[in-house]
């Protein structure tokens, strides 16, 4: 596979664009070189699967990755949840959890305001 296969098959999988998956894979590759990540990083499952999902905490930790990912807020709140999942290293239960708290969060502040 060349690496515009990768990034098409990529951003099929992941519902992003082609400018966004290229530049995760451009940071993997730079993360590869520097020596910060192996192979070995890609296939392991990470240490949130083995915990609950919806622990605030992870949470937290998607919510601060997802005001700095390039789609913003938004991408975690409205689009599409294999994606969002993909996209921001979380499992699909910590997006749903993440949703629900950012709407109760969303209608407080809309309550305060009236």
């Amino acid at each position: 596979m060349n690496e515009f296969e990768l990034v098409d098959e990529l951003s099929r999988r992941t519902s992003l664009p082609e400018t966004t998956t290229t530049a995760v894979l451009k940071a993997m590759r730079e993360l590869l070189s520097e020596g910060a990540m192996n192979e070995r990083t890609l296939l392991t499952t990470t240490p949130e699967l083995a915990s609950n999902p919806e622990d605030p905490r992870l949470v937290d930790q998607l919510i601060a990755r997802a005001k700095k990912h390039p789609l913003g807020i938004e991408f975690l709140v409205s689009g599409f949840l294999a994606s969002v999942a993909i996209g921001l290293g979380a499992h699909a239960f910590t997006v749903e959890a993440a949703r629900r708290r950012l709407k109760r969060e969303q209608e407080a502040k809309d309550g305060d305001a009236q």
